[in-house]
């Protein structure tokens, strides 16, 4: 049984809580003001079509028949959202959504709302969206951080913002906003420094203490403190032999077969990695914009551990200039 998006909604489950939410902030958005919603669903519908929302006004429109003076008309459109606390989606339930809607209607569109770990969407659902087009529906995946950054654009309304940023919070909290965007990777690299000036940071592919989470940043340790940050472009993990290149993550907008072989000519550079690569599987990180910085390791002792990460660091920096400006001359005690 349907309900009416409501501010005293009494769903228990999160997802329905979520999504009610997310239904609640677009209506909102609406009453405060009709054409930024409309310019809102323009800007998170990647396909080119345009949306009026409200009637339309013209005059001396030709229909099949006449050509009245005035004609107050409204275009027929169906939105659908499907949300997911995680990249959990199926497929049949996807095809159940598509052949859900009215035939009749001109514009169909769904959306597939949650926190994606990859940023090729396309290719992620692509059997999906051909499969839509045949419907002539829209398939339009998107996480929650471009669903409010969306909102945030075009609403004009001091309130709606407000209500905006404890959304913002109310999500970080419950981990639906990408973590990864503010981690930086610490990594012990004494041995290994040398390579990291080649713009590159190689592991064995093995788990355990060579298991690294997704991150924006990297921080390459040694002697105590770090000296430069750099953002992760990309890791590949490289099976025996230099075969079987598959990209782990994309931070990037490059394409995946340009991050392969960028990660099997890193490799080949040393011929210690080719030999430990016929035995071993590598995860290859390559790495960009560097900058110097200085954050010290005040605490007796070295690094106990392989890697350290640090979470949310990166909070208010949009690069790793900004973090190791932030980062310079600072103890790790003081993070």
């Amino acid at each position: 049984m349907s309900r009416e998006i409501s501010i005293f909604a009494d769903y228990h489950q999160k997802e329905n809580s979520l999504t009610n939410y997310c239904g609640l902030l677009m209506k909102l958005l609406y009453e405060d003001n009709p054409k930024n919603f409309e310019e809102l669903l323009t800007t998170i519908i990647d396909a080119d079509i345009n949306i009026f929302v409200g009637p339309q006004f013209s005059q001396q429109t030709k229909t099949e028949n006449s050509i009245p003076d005035l004609a107050i008309t409204q275009k027929s459109f169906s939105i659908f959202f499907e949300t997911k606390l995680t990249d959990w989606f199926y497929k049949d339930q996807i095809e159940r959504h598509i052949n859900g809607f009215n035939s009749s209607t001109e514009i169909k569109i769904l959306f597939l709302l949650s926190n994606f770990d990859t940023n090729n969407l396309e290719d992620r659902f692509n059997t999906e969206i051909k499969k839509a087009k045949e419907h002539n529906v829209i398939v339009q995946p998107i996480t929650f951080e471009d669903f409010v950054g969306s909102i945030e654009k075009v609403s004009s309304s001091e309130y709606l913002n407000k209500i905006l940023d404890e959304f913002k919070l109310y999500l970080d909290r419950n981990g639906h906003l990408p973590k990864w965007k503010y981690l930086l990777d610490v990594v012990n690299c004494r041995g290994t420094l040398h390579e990291i000036q080649e713009e590159v940071y190689m592991c064995p592919n093995t788990g355990g203490p060579y298991s690294h989470r997704r991150a924006k940043f990297f921080g390459p340790y040694a002697n105590k403190q770090i000296l430069e940050i750099w953002e992760i472009k990309a890791i590949i993990v490289v099976d025996k032999g230099l075969t079987n290149l598959k990209v782990k993550w994309n931070n990037s907008n490059e394409k995946e077969s340009e991050l392969k072989r960028q990660a099997t000519d890193k490799i080949k550079r040393w011929d210690y990695r080719v030999n430990e690569n016929k035995t071993v599987p590598l995860q290859v990180f390559l790495l960009e914009n560097k900058y110097e910085t200085k954050f010290i390791k005040d605490s007796s002792g070295g690094m106990q551990q392989s890697k350290k990460y640090f979470w949310d660091i990166a909070l208010d920096c949009n690069n790793s200039e900004e973090l190791a400006e932030k980062l310079m001359n600072k103890n790790w005690s003081e993070i």
